[in-house]
């Protein structure tokens, strides 16, 4: 399953009207389960950091993803992504005109 579906049907789990849903669908500028590659220090410095991150371009749907973060993570896992982190940040720039869920 690829990460923008197992994303989107994370949000559909999470969000159950299909207005909810869309509204946080619309509003995901970009889905990434990346590797974290700032230095770290400590006895874990050298295992990899995976991070999850959630671009929105609206702070009142980024609020309501912050306040439903931990299930959005739960769902995810349970849909085999693997990850340390999660992480909501605003988009910026030309980032505010991707709509990657727009067919979904």
């Amino acid at each position: 399953m690829s990460n923008n579906a197992a994303y989107a049907s994370a949000v559909r789990e999470i969000w159950k009207t299909e207005a909810a849903s869309r509204l946080v669908l619309d509003h995901t500028n970009a889905f990434y389960v990346r590797k974290d590659d700032r230095p770290k220090k400590g006895p874990a410095k050298d295992k990899p950091y995976i991070l999850c991150e959630v671009c929105m371009d609206e702070p009142l749907i980024r609020s309501e993803m912050d306040a439903r973060k931990e299930m959005m993570a739960l769902a995810l896992r349970k849909r085999g992504l693997t990850f340390d982190e999660m992480r909501i940040i605003p988009a910026r720039r030309g980032m505010r005109q991707r709509h990657p869920f727009k067919d979904a």
